[in-house]
């Protein structure tokens, strides 16, 4: 069973400096990393979902590494700044999500910022991250065409039920925290997909849920080097298939 305590452990503190700015598609900010020497159109963009804690430096960091490595990155704020600093019990937070910002109302907002950077930076091939909650939209996207590629870290035990992967349209590299449910069967659901053989599972037994997020204290050099494997696995795996159809 995952460890549901993200909601009431707060986030690190962080000194990271992010080098993005930020752009506003329909009524909420998008924050953008740019790949160093290069400028519209962008063939290759990762847009990224971050954890309960809203925008915060590590996955900024992320974003902007991506971004080092030659993709466009996107990090909408799904919640508006609502829930950066969240506090209350996990029954208030998940009535909080449920009256807010449901999954069909999150997957709205994702295809804003396709449709938007698609005709504004002209995007064409697109990947996708999530991190806790961001997970369990990444469980959704997957069986959206417009998504080549999708990571999901230490994602949340409300991901989607193993029956809904059999319509993923994308390949899934599975990154859970030592407490995570088991991906096996995810992976499985999507035995038969042409890009069976291309799906990911590493599991981080050594870590806690949300390391690689808000809750990721970097200054501690496991946590610092489980990191850098996660961001290693995402680029090589967005390398590996955005811009691939199967």
């Amino acid at each position: 069973m995952s460890d549901i305590t993200c909601h009431n452990i707060p986030p690190v503190k962080s000194d990271y400096e992010s080098v993005g700015t930020f752009v506003k598609v329909a009524e909420f900010d998008v924050y953008v990393s740019v790949p160093e020497n290069k400028s519209k159109p962008f063939k290759k963009a990762i847009i990224v979902s971050y954890d309960v804690f809203g925008f915060h430096p590590n996955v900024q960091q992320y974003c902007d590494l991506l971004a080092k490595a030659g993709f466009l990155a996107l990090l909408p704020d799904y919640f508006r700044g609502e829930t950066s600093q969240f506090k209350g019990s996990l029954q208030d937070l998940i009535e909080f999500l449920k009256n807010n910002y449901t999954l069909e109302k999150n997957v709205e907002d994702t295809l804003k910022v396709v449709e938007y950077f698609r005709s504004e930076y002209g995007v064409e091939n697109f990947g996708f991250t999530g991190f806790c909650w961001g997970g369990i939209l990444g469980s959704a996207l997957c069986a959206d065409k417009n998504f080549d590629a999708c990571v999901l870290v230490h994602y949340a035990p409300g991901i989607q039920p193993p029956e809904k992967f059999e319509k993923s349209q994308c390949p899934i590299a599975f990154l859970p925290a030592s407490t995570d449910i088991d991906s096996q069967p995810f992976v499985d659901a999507m035995k038969d997909k042409p890009f069976a053989d291309k799906n990911f599972q590493k599991r981080f037994d050594d870590m806690k849920h949300g390391f690689a997020g808000s809750r990721g204290d970097l200054n501690d050099e496991l946590i610092r080097k489980r990191v850098n494997e996660v961001v290693e696995i995402s680029i090589k795996f967005f390398a590996d298939n955005v811009g691939v159809k199967y």
